[in-house]
């Protein structure tokens, strides 16, 4: 190889490594400057891509540990309307670790409900907590409902109510969860209470 051809190839590595390093030092620059609402919005739209179609909303952001980071946590709700949703907080240090996230909690997957102690009252304060329960009290008019129309045609939704007149009567610190299908005008309706999960009341029919 000639001087030419080395000098030429020495010339491209340093401007290959000149544009590296000014691409890097941008980048940790933004990372250094970013602003609350950019980290937000960021992140957001991270778990949006990474969950087509969830219910995603950043619960608390605050200052980082690490300088020029916000630590942001958030809820994401899939499968929001089905009998079952799951339901997780992810909190991130952004930029620091990037879109890497770390699980804070898991309230719902699979049809089950975590950290219910048994023997002890667990207070429902979510949706996707109050439906996943309402299936789990495995009620005979639900489960017909869910086998006649389908696991994926029922949409099923909930309601708090510090009180409420229902089924001819009165009811205090409930949930009221709905089972409906676009493919009837039938529907089912449980009411829950708040403090520990258990069926108040039902109506409704197949």
């Amino acid at each position: 190889m000639d001087l030419l051809s080395k000098t030429a190839i020495v010339v491209a590595v340093i401007v290959i490594a000149v544009f590296a390093g000014y691409s890097l030092s941008k980048y940790v620059s933004f990372g250094q400057q970013v602003t609350e609402a950019q980290a937000e919005s960021l992140v957001l739209h991270d778990l949006q891509n990474a969950n087509p179609g969830a219910v995603v909303n950043v619960t608390n952001a605050t200052p980082s540990q690490y300088l020029g980071s916000w630590h942001i946590v958030t809820s994401v709700v899939t499968n929001e309307t089905s009998p079952c949703p799951s339901y997780y907080l992810y909190s991130f240090d952004y930029p620091k670790y990037g879109f890497v996230y770390r699980v804070d909690n898991i309230y719902t997957s699979n049809c089950l409900i975590y950290g219910i102690t048994p023997g002890k009252p667990y207070p429902i304060g979510s949706y996707p907590v109050a439906i996943t329960k309402a299936h789990l009290l495995n009620l005979s008019v639900v489960n017909k409902f869910i086998e006649k129309y389908g696991f994926g045609g029922v949409v099923v939704r909930a309601n708090y109510y510090g009180t409420i007149f229902f089924n001819n009567a009165n009811y205090t610190k409930v949930w009221l969860v709905n089972y409906t299908t676009a493919n009837s005008v039938s529907y089912v309706s449980v009411l829950i209470s708040q403090s520990n999960g258990t069926e108040e009341t039902t109506y409704g029919s197949v």
